[in-house]
């Protein structure tokens, strides 16, 4: 059952599910296409973290949307978290029969976006800086968001790559600021991601995008398919680098990684 519209601007976003471990809200538009938007861990930390991307998500309203919060900030290692989202999501598949499913979020937002599509079908991931793991042993050298990282007590997902799915179109952003490199530098690039590097920039890809008045612009684009018009906004106006082959450091924190893995075994 639906409870009271929450109002964002002139869209209606109505609350699905409020629980300890989840909680849903959604928009329901008239398009064929299908979106899930996951918040990141917000700024209040005794808050429930609100849905975010309300008009960007949605299209203006066009799309339907579903919007996950978890309260508990556990980068989708709650017990039975991931099963709850994909039973709303089935669901909405069932009932709408959408011609296309899309994903969206920012930060833990973005980790959710990219790693969910193991579970559940999504054509195309729009991820803002996100993280590609939170485990103690993968994610050792960065030390941001431990005081909800430490409560987590199993880890059904340990990184990004070992979930996302192949036929998934996985647009990544990142800052190219040095507290981003622990993150960027261990998420997958692979034929079906188009990873992008902005300087000038930390953990704020979005809102950079919104502030020069193109967030909504690119959304669309990428989940409309047009991978050349998402190309020249971010290269034209923010002189972003397309990655298309592992770096460096990055093949350097790859073996670091599994050597840390085996030894932790």
């Amino acid at each position: 059952m639906m409870d009271m519209a929450q109002p964002s601007g002139a869209l209606r976003i109505d609350r699905l599910q409020a629980e300890d471990t989840l909680h849903v809200w959604t928009h329901q538009g008239e398009s064929d296409r299908l979106v899930l938007c996951f918040s990141g861990i917000g700024r209040a930390p005794d808050e429930v973290p609100s849905y975010e991307f309300a008009r960007a998500a949605s299209g203006n309203g066009k799309d339907t949307t579903l919007f996950f919060s978890d309260p508990n900030r556990s980068w989708l290692n709650a017990p039975d978290l991931i099963d709850q989202i994909v039973w709303w999501v089935e669901e909405a598949k069932a009932r709408l029969k959408p011609s296309q499913i899309v994903s969206i979020g920012h930060s833990m937002g973005g980790f959710a976006a990219a790693a969910i599509s193991g579970f559940t079908r999504v054509d195309i991931a729009m991820c803002f800086s996100p993280q590609a793991t939170v485990h103690p042993v993968l994610a050792r050298d960065d030390i941001r968001w431990m005081s909800w990282r430490e409560k987590i007590a199993d880890f059904r997902i340990r990184s990004v790559a070992d979930h996302l799915d192949p036929s998934t179109e996985c647009y990544a952003l990142f800052g190219r600021h040095s507290r981003e490199a622990p993150q960027r530098e261990r998420f997958p690039i692979s034929s079906n991601v188009r990873f992008y590097v902005m300087p000038k920039t930390v953990h704020n890809t979005p809102q950079r995008l919104k502030q020069a008045g193109v967030l909504d612009e690119v959304v669309r684009f990428a989940f409309h398919g047009r991978k050349g018009k998402v190309e020249r906004i971010l290269k034209t106006q923010f002189n972003a680098q397309r990655l298309t082959e592992p770096t460096e450091a990055m093949q350097a924190r790859a073996a670091e990684d599994a050597a840390a893995m085996e030894f932790a075994a």
